[in-house]
């Protein structure tokens, strides 16, 4: 059984000459072609290939972005992006939108062969120069979105307490404003910075800031 591929791309040359080379192929079938995201993801839906080989920049709705709505709808269809230039940031956030690997557009006919092959048999592919680099970004997405997620396991009484280390309180200041010891201050303090992966006030601090927890009457 052939595997069925969709090509998008938003440039028609491009397309014409991906069709060309993998049409000869015995086990491939291009059933579909796109010049754009929301395209790509209509005739995903209505042809549910196999393999979408996907563009990365595209006007309006990216490959990114494509790539995740086409994915969710579609868990069986994988994808696999098309890139000119193997940036970390693009290939991290490809893969967090699901695709299962990139290759660059340059890539030689017997390359992308193999590519498309490989994420066939449902494997994934990643350039071992930068597989390195890249998750060390997911991962350091991911302790952020942990912190973030973390921000919800604090108590209403660690939230007030942040929201004071945010405005500088001493913990002395922190005891007085909330009226309990200040071993109790201390340890909301050590509580807060343990929940959130913190080892300074001043990251705490920070953080609330940015949240925008600093109180209003501050």
């Amino acid at each position: 059984m052939k595997t069925s591929l969709m090509i998008v791309d938003d440039h028609e040359v491009l397309r014409m000459g991906l069709r060309a080379a993998l049409e000869v192929e015995d086990d491939f079938a291009v059933v579909a072609e796109a010049g754009n995201g929301r395209e790509a993801i209509d005739k995903a839906r209505a042809h549910r290939p196999d393999i979408v080989l996907m563009d990365v920049r595209m006007e309006g709705t990216d490959g990114i972005e494509a790539c995740r709505e086409i994915r969710n709808e579609l868990p069986g269809t994988q994808v696999l992006m098309l890139t000119s230039y193997a940036e970390e940031e693009t290939v991290a956030a490809a893969l967090l939108a699901g695709a299962a690997g990139y290759v660059l557009k340059n890539v030689p006919r017997a390359r992308l062969l193999e590519a498309l092959r490989a994420v066939a048999r449902g494997e994934t592919l990643l350039d071992s120069k930068l597989a390195r680099s890249v998750v060390e970004k997911l991962m350091t997405q991911q302790q952020a979105q942990h912190k973030e997620e973390e921000q919800d396991y604090l108590t209403a009484r660690e939230r007030e307490v942040l929201a004071l280390i945010a405005e500088g309180a001493t913990n002395k200041e922190i005891a007085a404003k909330l009226i309990v010891s200040e071993n109790t201050a201390r340890n909301h303090v050590s509580h807060i910075l343990s929940k959130l992966g913190f080892s300074r006030r001043s990251e705490a601090a920070a953080y609330a800031v940015k949240k925008g927890m600093v109180r209003d009457d501050s």
